[in-house]
């Protein structure tokens, strides 16, 4: 049974994560999609993992994981990432989120603050 959850997501997702680190370079929305498999989706990741990727990363202190996902066709991240992107130069913002990313020493499984509900989801 495919996973439906965001913490079951994650946890498909992650190892790509890795991977991407660990090779010092970006991945892209469909290679991330096809990769850990459905329920996720290239033209709904975004949505589905991204956008509270970014969210609880921010909460927990962490760098990005989503700044390391990109489009195949510009090597740069889709026109949501710079949403919540610092103020400022969005390409240099998005230039640092990657290196920070790259730098950061990531654990072989996501932290447990990652994948718990963040405050905008528990609210009723």
């Amino acid at each position: 049974m495919a996973p439906t959850t965001y913490p079951e997501l994650v946890r498909k997702a992650w190892p790509v994560f890795l991977e991407a680190v660990r090779m010092g370079r970006t991945v892209s929305y469909s290679e991330l999609a096809g990769r850990a498999g459905p329920p996720l989706h290239h033209r709904h990741i975004h949505r589905q993992l991204l956008v509270p990727l970014s969210a609880r990363c921010r909460l927990c202190g962490l760098p990005d994981l989503a700044a390391l996902v990109v489009r195949k066709d510009t090597g740069m991240p889709g026109a949501g990432w710079y949403v919540d992107a610092p103020g400022g130069d969005p390409d240099a913002a998005w230039a640092d989120a990657v290196l920070a990313c790259l730098r950061h020493q990531w654990p072989g499984r996501p932290a447990p603050c990652l994948l718990k509900a963040t405050p905008v989801e528990l609210a009723p």
